[in-house]
């Protein structure tokens, strides 16, 4: 060990006076941590005396370290780049490291030198002359927003291939989210315009002016005895007040600005970094991130300010942060390139942008204290679920697997896994059952298990407890794998529903003094299963990791359903052969497109004839009526009715 630190030693007595990279590497060759520095070798030199550096980080990272590596830039700039680069793609322990989706943004792209333009929601931001608006930190959130706003402003949704190649009004429009620009008549240029102005307002933020808007055509409607069209748009108020409400913050006089507002707050080696995004002066969105680390508060900002710009949509004129940052302006001009345009990163010591961060910096104190709160929660209901099942293990890492078919019919499996007890998508598995009667559900359980624990013994990860939807016999066909695979050391349970105690029919399915029976937890050695009061949170885990499991089993096998049943019915069709069974899934992307498909658009599906589309348009009228009236019916209605600030229609109207 001697000899090794030694090495390291001449190895960093050697390091260059110049800008650049340092690497250190374990005896394995293992990157550990990646950095960068103006004078390479005043930089490491420092780490030869962690006690003196102040940096908590450096006595672990030392500690491990046996050898370093060298890159000299040109500058600092090439330096930032490089060391993003690396970090990026190595991922080292000792730096910070953000998933990929966490610094990444979506936004609402519209071109609006189309005459008809469309909003779609993406992930980049490109040089390419259409407008972006945004950017939302949450997907899931920006999805919602557009689906309540696609129908008060019913824009296209068909690309520009398909609108140039229809004739007549498509689904969409038949469920009134779209105004069927395609079909001339059906909307003027004008008219379609004030839509698109009216979601590129709401999007904006500016939704006080358009509701104000909104209301004198409504009181404008009523009163020339307009009372449908008062009502739409009395409706139409609604969904927008209901859908975006943001909180209003602006900064002193600058209502123009775009900027982003870090704050950090720190507890030992748990730090919480609060991200508020304003955009033309309106506090628009937030989002935190927790990350675990030693790295004193400038390094670990500036790389967090790397990692989460990496990959972001968007980059705004200003970050403002608590503090300095060494290499400012090398972070600095590196955003610019990236933004394509000039971008400040400032640390304000007073005024109203000292005020931003002194916000966010609040914002991350109270994140971290919730999180604190919420962790020692969850920790208090997984030491209830261990003691009330009588388990070996703390199920921080739990799994539960189902099986779902139809009468043996595309059987599939699921395995879904919670981390303390939250669902953690990444580690969600679906399976195909392929060994045996696969209408045997004890056999596919028993076929599954074999399998994931096969994974397991390769990657050597294996949960803390193990969920199976069902009773004793899907129980006792698992423990024979976990005997065949010398498994100890796993938790193993079966969770069996409650069922209906009364007869059924009508008497028992229907009446308030319904009953059903406990749920029951089988566990290996017992001869009884458990029974858990029904209002005991630790049950309501278990229900809740084995409904999860349930639901993605049955997504699963309707999926593989639906595509052999549109393969089937295709099949069935005269001129359909393999090839243009393939090219329509492919096309269409589901076998729900394929049945919604207009007869135009079938027959611009290459291989298709006019003659060949018009058999398939044809062939799923009935199963399109049928999807078009579940659509319909999740659409509400417009109310008869008018607000308060209309005039009330005459009786009898």
């Amino acid at each position: 060990m001697a000899d090794e630190r030694s090495l390291l030693e001449r190895q960093i007595d050697a390091a260059p006076h110049a800008p650049g990279c340092y690497l250190f590497r374990d005896d394995a060759g293992t990157l550990l941590y990646v950095g960068k520095a103006i004078d390479i070798h005043k930089r490491v030199r420092s780490y030869l005396r962690p006690g003196n550096d102040g940096r908590a980080h450096i006595y672990f990272l030392m500690e491990r370290a046996t050898q370093v590596e060298f890159v000299v830039t040109a500058n600092e700039k090439e330096a930032l780049i490089l060391e993003n680069n690396l970090i990026k793609r190595f991922r080292p322990r000792y730096n910070i490291v953000l998933a990929a989706d966490d610094a990444t943004y979506v936004s609402v792209r519209m071109d609006l030198r189309h005459p008809y333009p469309r909003a779609t929601i993406v992930h980049k931001y490109k040089r390419d002359g259409a407008a972006y608006f945004g950017p939302f930190a949450s997907s899931d959130k920006l999805r919602e927003t557009m689906d309540t706003l696609k129908r008060v402003f019913p824009l296209r949704l068909c690309s520009d291939h398909v609108l140039d190649n229809r004739t007549r009004p498509c689904v969409y429009h038949d469920i009134g989210i779209c105004c069927a620009p395609c079909v001339p008549g059906r909307i003027s240029a004008d008219d379609y315009r004030r839509h698109v102005d009216g979601l590129i307002d709401v999007l904006k933020g500016r939704d006080k002016s358009l509701l104000s808007r909104i209301e004198a055509e409504m009181n404008q409607a009523s009163e020339n005895l307009e009372f449908e069209k008062a009502a739409r748009l009395r409706d139409r108020m609604r969904a927008i007040a209901a859908t975006v409400t943001r909180q209003r913050a602006t900064v002193g006089d600058d209502t123009t600005a775009d900027r982003d507002v870090i704050g950090l707050y720190r507890e030992a080696d748990r730090a919480l970094i609060a991200l508020l995004v304003y955009r033309e002066g309106q506090l628009i969105d937030t989002s935190s991130r927790e990350i675990k680390s030693l790295l004193p508060d400038e390094e670990l900002l500036a790389g967090f300010i790397e990692a989460w710009y990496q990959q972001a949509a968007f980059i705004p004129d200003e970050v403002l942060t608590p503090l300095e940052l060494e290499g400012a302006e090398a972070l600095s001009s590196w955003l610019s390139d990236k933004a394509e345009h000039r971008v400040r990163l400032l640390a304000p010591r007073q005024g109203d942008k000292r005020k931003l961060v002194e916000l966010a910096q609040t914002n991350a104190r109270h994140a971290l204290k919730v999180r604190d709160e919420t962790q020692q929660r969850e920790r208090e209901l997984l030491k209830q679920l261990q003691e009330a099942a009588g388990l070996e293990n703390l199920p921080v890492v739990m799994e539960c697997y189902d099986i779902s078919h139809t009468q043996g019919q595309e059987t599939v499996a699921s395995g879904v896994c919670f981390v303390e007890g939250k669902p953690e998508k990444s580690l969600y598995r679906r399976y195909k059952v392929k060994s045996h009667d696969r209408n045997d559900d004890f056999a596919s359980m028993e076929e599954i298990l074999r399998r994931r624990l096969e994974r397991a013994r390769k990657e050597e990860r294996y949960p803390d407890l193990i969920v199976i939807d069902g009773g004793a016999g899907q129980l006792g066909r698992v423990q024979k794998v976990f005997e065949e695979f010398n498994i100890v050391g796993i938790d193993l349970i079966g969770l069996a529903k409650s069922r209906d105690k009364g007869k059924p029919g009508w008497e028992s399915g229907y009446s308030a003094g319904r009953q059903r029976s406990d749920e029951r937890i089988f566990v290996p050695g017992r001869p009884e299963p458990l029974t858990l009061d029904q209002r005991s949170p630790a049950l309501f885990l278990l229900m809740r990791i084995r409904d999860e499991a349930h639901r993605f089993a049955v997504t699963f096998h309707r999926e593989l359903a639906r595509k052999a049943a549109v393969a089937s019915g295709l099949d069935s069709i005269d001129g359909i052969g393999p090839k243009r069974k393939k090219a329509l899934i492919r096309r269409f992307g589901s076998p729900r497109g394929v049945k919604l498909a207009g007869l135009e658009e079938l027959a611009g599906v290459e291989g298709i004839s006019r003659q060949v589309a018009q058999r398939i348009f044809e062939h799923f009228t009935q199963e399109r009526a049928e999807i078009l009236a579940r659509e319909a019916a999740r659409t509400p209605p417009a109310q008869e009715e008018l607000p308060a600030a209309g005039k009330a229609p005459p009786m009898g109207h």
